[in-house]
């Protein structure tokens, strides 16, 4: 058996060589020995031999093909083949005992008659639309329409015309055109399944049998033509046609296996509504006007009626139009099944006593109804009902019934639904049926009761509420009372600080104030000692010129403490104009040259660099400040002062190379009294007032200032004004 089954494989797979051998070994013959006597039995064998090959390559499609809803298809096929392949049989015995093919029409012919039967069941069954009735009603619409098409176009293109002429009786010309009509018949058919084909894999089998067919129309054509000549030879190229389509439908019946793998289709489907899917309704239409029109034309040509041909004009048009019907009410019989079907309530119809007869998936998905043996699933198998179903039953038919139920799952949970039944109306009154709508309560119920609980915890939520409010309320107003007292013991507080800050401020103002004259006579003083006296000793010089330094540095001292009294009293004098910063700022610098620090400044400012709206005097206020801090906390290395103008405003930097000021620090050293580093020795002198005093200057002229890094590693002052119109 397990040798039987390699041979039939190795077969199977070397089927197509086997016949593309046959037809050119057949051709070969025909063109050297065409008319030897000979070459009429090998040529039927070839044919046998091609056609049992073709066969069992069909048989072993029809058992491996993955696509189960066509198996049935290519299962009849396959009998299609076999029968050619009997009929064959006969036709080789029949070149053997009488040396010529048999007499039409004959048993062989009787048999291909049956295989033709079996190809026309095979591409009549074939899966192509939707298995809803009404799509099967339109599939068979559209095969009737297009047979009798075809069936009435042979009849006005090739028998008429013949029985016309007188080539032969009506049988002869029957069993001569019978094989070619069914070819064009099935050929159409299968244009159809080729267009509706939904794998690419399928509709290359399909095409390749196509081609099949339409060889052997024109060899039947052919064959059919010699008939009526009197050549009954059969020797002739239409063998080598018959040939050739065996490998044709080798090549169909090996495609539509190829592309599976342990059983799945691994061929992808075709997306979306192709160009062929939107040609194949045009199809029925195509070949009805076809008719039409040649019927007329036939009638213009001839100037006679054929009836034959105009009553199949007649009934094609009633079937066109039957035809669209069945596709209008397929198309809104489908809308309502997508409606049922993709609802989330569950759905069902049922007859009355009860048993269930359609479902929908949603009711299908939770509770899973199956048959048993005898086919009676029933309504009160799931649903649980207070009242005899036979009574709800009676009521629904009469008029509808809502009520809410539980429904029982298969393992035994239940959950309540809103159930409703309607009347379902039959014109025929044959039989009572009820429809059935049930709604999941379930997540109704569930946030029914997550309500009820919600509110029972605000009820109590509330009831605490209120407590803790009048609780509150005493503690409120017990802290009022306590906050009332402190606002007027702050209010109070306030009043004597502001007293004391005034206080503070006139006395630091009059102390500067009674200390400026004596510092400018202890100056003038020793300016004059060292002026007059050349022969003081170097010692005593060095002693004066400390203490003139000294004093000097607090006379700047006492003049920014006033002038910072001044600005917080607000009578600090400001007379805004347009200045140029660049003049400014050279006037400070000629101040710090006299004084031997000028060596060290650089100023870089633009000659076409805009006047700005600034005091002149606090300008150079905030100079002389800005230097000499550099000057102070950087003890070497070269100071840069530069300007440039930007938008609206004119920007100065004052940049060193010291140590800088540490980033923690840049907020606070424009804070009054504030040093970065209390460690100094006492070549820095500081008092944290100059950053302070720039600061409130600045803002006073409508400026800013910020602290940046220096690119030499210090710090870098950068202040801005407004620029003048």
């Amino acid at each position: 058996m397990d040798m039987i089954e390699r041979l039939r494989g190795r077969l199977v797979e070397g089927a197509p060589i086997y016949i593309a051998l046959a037809t050119l070994l057949y051709l070969s013959m025909l063109g050297i020995a065409r008319s030897s006597s000979i070459l009429g039995p090998i040529t039927a064998l070839l044919v046998l031999a091609s056609r049992a090959a073709a066969a069992l390559t069909m048989g072993s499609a029809a058992q491996n093909v993955n696509l189960s809803d066509a198996r049935r298809s290519w299962r009849y096929l396959y009998v299609s083949l076999s029968l050619w392949v009997v009929a064959e049989a006969i036709e080789s015995l029949s070149w053997f005992l009488r040396g010529a093919a048999p007499l039409t029409p004959s048993v062989a012919d009787l048999l291909r008659f049956a295989g033709y039967l079996a190809a026309l069941t095979s591409f009549a069954v074939y899966p192509g639309s939707p298995p809803e009735r009404l799509g099967r009603f339109r599939d068979l619409f559209d095969q009737i329409i297009l047979g009798l098409a075809v069936l009435t176009l042979v009849w006005l293109i090739f028998i008429k015309p013949v029985l016309e002429i007188g080539m032969g009786n009506t049988v002869q010309v029957f069993w001569s055109a019978i094989f070619p009509i069914f070819d064009s018949v099935l050929l159409v058919l299968l244009l159809r399944l080729i267009l509706l084909a939904k794998y690419t894999h399928e509709r290359g089998s399909l095409a390749s049998i196509g081609v099949a067919f339409l060889l052997m129309v024109v060899c039947d054509i052919v064959d059919g033509y010699g008939i009526l000549q009197g050549d009954v030879s059969g020797i002739n190229l239409v063998e080598g046609g018959w040939l050739a389509s065996n490998i044709f439908f080798v090549l169909g019946s090996r495609l539509v296996v190829r592309d599976t793998v342990n059983g799945k289709v691994q061929d992808q489907r075709r997306g979306g509504q192709s160009f062929a899917t939107r040609i194949e309704p045009l199809l029925p239409i195509a070949f009805t006007y076809a008719v039409v029109g040649l019927t007329v034309f036939d009638w213009w040509l001839s100037g006679e009626v054929d009836w034959i041909a105009v009553g199949a004009a007649i009934i094609l048009s009633l079937l066109l139009v039957g035809r669209q019907g069945v596709i209008a009410g397929h198309f809104e019989m489908r809308q309502y099944a997508t409606m049922v079907n993709t609802s989330a309530d569950l759905a069902f119809i049922c007859q009355e006593d009860g048993r269930i007869l359609f479902t929908n998936p949603a009711f299908k998905r939770i509770l899973h109804p199956e048959d048993d043996p005898d086919g009676a699933v029933r309504l009160d198998q799931f649903a649980i009902l207070d009242e005899e179903l036979t009574d709800i039953i009676a009521r629904a038919l009469e008029g509808g019934w809502l009520g809410e139920i539980s429904f029982r799952r298969r393992n035994g949970s239940r959950f309540p639904v809103l159930l409703s039944l309607m009347p379902v109306e039959d014109a025929r009154g044959s039989r009572k049926m009820l429809a059935g709508t049930a709604h999941d309560l379930t997540t109704i119920r569930r946030r029914e009761n997550e309500l009820r609980d919600a509110l029972k915890e605000v009820a109590a939520a509330r009831a605490k509420l209120e407590n803790l409010n009048v609780e509150l309320e005493a503690k409120v107003q017990a802290r009022t009372s306590e906050l009332k007292s402190t606002v007027t013991e702050l209010e109070n507080l306030l009043e004597e600080l502001k007293v004391l800050d005034r206080m503070k401020t006139e006395f630091v103002a009059l102390v500067s104030h009674e200390l400026r004259a004596p510092l400018t006579n202890i100056r003038s003083g020793i300016e004059l000692i060292l002026h007059k006296d050349k022969g003081m000793t170097s010692s005593v010089r060095e002693a004066l010129e400390l203490v003139q330094t000294e004093t000097q540095r607090l006379s700047r001292f006492v003049e920014t403490i006033l002038d910072l009294s001044s600005l917080e009293a607000g009578r600090f004098p400001l007379k805004l104009t347009a200045l140029p910063i660049g003049v400014v700022a050279k006037n400070v610098h000629n101040w710090f040259i006299e004084t031997g620090y000028g060596e060290r400044l650089t100023l870089n400012f633009p000659q076409d660099l805009p006047m700005a709206i600034v005091d002149e005097h606090a300008l150079e206020s905030v100079f002389f400040h800005l230097i000499d801090n550099a000057l102070k906390y950087a003890p070497e290395g070269e100071i840069i002062v530069e300007g440039w103008a930007e938008k609206d405003c004119v920007f100065v930097a004052v940049a060193d190379s010291g140590p800088g000021i540490h980033p923690d620090e840049r907020d606070r050293v424009f804070e009054m009294f504030h040093r970065g580093d209390t460690r100094d020795s006492r070549e820095v002198y500081g008092y944290g007032l100059g950053l302070p005093m720039v600061q409130r200057l600045i803002e006073i002229m409508d400026g800013g200032i910020r602290i940046e890094e220096s690119p030499s590693g210090g710090a870098r002052l950068v202040f801005w004004l407004r620029q003048a119109d």
